[in-house]
């Protein structure tokens, strides 16, 4: 049996909103995915990876709009990780342009952040853009949303 993860995670990675704001924020995710087996709200001294498991289909560069080559993003990220992704800029292999590794165009969306709201096997497809802009109004930032299936 697969496993399914609506994620919402903040643009940047360093941002962490205020408690009141992170209960206002769980609160709106149980309701509009009531019949979630779990949702929580985590934030972390440091930045994590959010993947979306086996919704992963490739990464491009932001420059040119080329497929970066995947053994070359692995060997990113494994460095990203040791150092505890300080999400740092690097030369893109396609044009020499410099990104860092949230700035890339991921398909499906992944992102790292310090915050996020996890609702696991939600029950539902989706969610709207009404409803993320209703996310970004409660916690005071532009938000990301992740779709893991694992």
């Amino acid at each position: 049996m697969s496993d399914n993860w609506i994620i919402i995670i903040p643009e940047s990675a360093n941002f962490v909103p205020s408690e009141e704001a992170q209960r206002k924020a769980v609160d709106l995710l149980k309701r509009l995915a009531p019949n979630s087996w779990e949702v929580i709200a985590e934030a972390t001294p440091k930045i994590r990876f959010f993947d979306c498991g086996g919704n992963f289909s490739h990464v491009i560069c932001p420059t040119c709009g080329k497929d970066l080559d995947i053994y070359w993003w692995q060997d990113r990220m494994e460095n990203e990780a040791e150092d505890g992704y300080p999400l740092s800029l690097i030369d893109m292999p396609c044009c020499a342009a410099k990104h860092r590794m949230d700035e890339l165009r991921y398909d499906w969306p992944q992102g790292f952040a310090r915050f996020s709201i996890e609702a696991m096997n939600p029950d539902i497809a989706d969610l709207s853009e009404k409803d993320l802009s209703e996310f970004e109004s409660l916690l005071g930032c532009k938000v990301r949303k992740i779709l893991r299936h694992i």
